[in-house]
């Protein structure tokens, strides 16, 4: 038998080649499950690619890319279709994710070495569309070969360091427009739309002027829905509106202060079996509403001395006529947008699919369908729509039905009428407005369905449209060089052509 000898010392210069790791075929069938349903249901591992990147390197890739993806408003099945997506890609398994509420941990566990556990946190529980899609963008990249990993995480702290897409002055506008549409939307009229505007704009201002000072957010909340309240009421008493215009105000206001993309990611993680996001997501989504249940009231009982009685049995506040509330449609998608920080490129279309989900909300309501299934309902065709722009644009499905069902499916008249019934002091008051509050939680179940249905054919329109030819594959970390001009530097994937300092958008891209 030869004599054998230990392996020599790697030649100066020469980084030591990762270890060589062999997919199981019970790791790929795992992988193919967590897969399944979704627009990456038939992603191949790179055999190719195999010794390219470390274990330890996909491990913080992967991190990194959830975090964004959490942090700018995503819900946790994108979030673990993305992970696994490309771990399966960069033949990385098997590979456990967990999620629990505010962090995300990645374990990387093969039979024959000892298993890789990372943690991270995630600090946000606010919505950044224009990052999401981003971030989408890159995923989407890689699975495709248009990426390797040096110009992904190039990309990926491009995306963390772009400041906001919209300025702030213009997000707090587009809130406050908003709030015009939904009073007017409930049958508020003129004067209570321009009150919401004025109120809104106030709110917003004061609001961020408690936070910034270590309030949380539930007394921030509470104190809005209070003061909301006591102005409703002193313009009753000064006959500045009647009882039914200052309850669609007031509604407008309080419907905007509700958590709506975390209510609809809630009730997407809860279908999709995220339990540990969920109940994170549910605690965080009571506390805010439970500040708005006992701010309201509290905000009324402050001006008792002025003994205002509503008798809210001979107000109804009326729905618009069906071209009003389509016009008031498109303004609230178009303003919404900003508010979301969507890219300028997804605004046309989510004003359109607002517009179609809005007039399927009031054709459902005509033919007498209650307001949770019709609502329910016209989620699941904005779910289709987003999904299959979604695919064709190569960005998030949320970038585009974020701001199409905040125009279209939020609860005004809903919220108003219990409102009236907190005005009135009826003893239901409170549980008008958690049922009330419960129509947003049709709109995540609506989506999640849409989104299932429609997945197939998206899925389908990928294959065609994304046919890229690569003319080598690479052994290093470089950039692969790719015939068709996606609008980055084929020198190390970070430096675009484009005028503006954004290294995520190219010279054809409409921001």
């Amino acid at each position: 038998m030869a004599e054998q000898h230990p392996p020599g010392p790697h030649k100066p210069g020469r980084p030591p080649r990762p270890r060589r790791r062999n997919l199981a075929q019970h790791d790929l069938r795992d992988a193919r499950a967590r897969l399944r349903g979704t627009i990456y249901e038939h992603v191949e591992p790179d055999a190719k690619g195999r010794d390219q990147y470390t274990a330890q390197q996909i491990v913080d890739f992967c991190l990194d890319l959830a975090e964004v993806m959490l942090a700018s408003g995503a819900d946790t099945r994108s979030v673990e279709t993305a992970v696994v997506a490309v771990s399966t890609k960069w033949n990385l398994a098997p590979l456990d994710l967990d999620f629990s509420g505010s962090s995300v941990t990645i374990q990387y566990a093969p039979a024959d070495v000892p298993p890789l556990v990372k943690v991270r946190t995630v600090r946000s529980d606010g919505s950044d569309l224009d990052k999401l899609a981003r971030a989408n963008q890159i995923v989407d990249d890689l699975i495709h070969d248009d990426r390797d990993m040096t110009s992904a995480v190039n990309a990926l702290v491009a995306v963390l360091r772009l400041p906001p897409r919209w300025p702030m002055w213009l997000s707090d506008v587009g809130l406050s427009v908003l709030g015009i549409s939904i009073a007017m939307q409930a049958g508020g009229g003129v004067r209570a739309g321009l009150g919401a505007f004025v109120l809104m704009l106030g709110i917003i201002v004061s609001g961020r002027w408690l936070t910034g000072r270590g309030y949380p957010q539930f007394f921030v909340s509470g104190a809005q829905g209070a003061v909301a309240s006591a102005i409703g009421t002193l313009a009753i008493w000064a006959g500045v509106l009647d009882p039914g215009g200052a309850a669609t105000m007031v509604a407008a206001l309080v419907v905007l202060l509700l958590p709506h993309p975390s209510l609809v990611t809630w009730a997407q993680d809860a279908i999709s079996g995220f339990r540990a996001m969920a109940v994170a997501r549910a605690f965080y989504i009571g506390l805010i509403i439970a500040a708005i249940v006992v701010g309201v009231p509290a905000g009324i009982a402050l001006t008792h001395w002025l003994s205002i009685e509503v008798d809210p049995t001979g107000i109804v506040t009326r729905t618009l006529p069906l071209w009003a509330s389509l016009s008031l449609t498109v303004v609230s998608a178009a303003a919404n947008c900003f508010v979301q920080q969507a890219s300028a490129r997804v605004i046309p279309v989510a004003v359109v699919f607002s517009v179609a989900a809005g007039a399927a909300l009031w054709g459902l309501r005509q033919l007498g369908l209650p307001l949770l299934g019709a609502t329910f309902l016209a989620a699941v065709l904005l779910g289709v729509l987003s999904t299959y722009a979604a695919v064709r644009m190569r960005t998030a499905v949320a970038a585009i039905a974020v701001p199409a069902f905040c125009g279209a499916l939020l609860p005004g008249v809903a919220v108003s009428n219990a409102l009236l019934n907190v005005m009135s002091g009826s003893s239901s008051a409170a549980l008008d407005f958690v049922a009330a509050v419960s129509v947003a939680l049709g709109i995540g179940a609506g989506l999640v369905l849409g989104g299932l249905f429609a997945t197939p054919g998206a899925r389908r329109a990928l294959r065609r449209t994304r046919r890229v030819v690569v003319h080598s594959v690479h052994s290093d970390t470089t950039a692969l060089r790719v015939i068709r001009d996606s609008g980055y530097d084929p020198g190390n994937g970070s430096v675009p052509r484009g005028t503006r300092s954004d290294p995520l958008s190219g010279p054809g891209t409409a921001e």
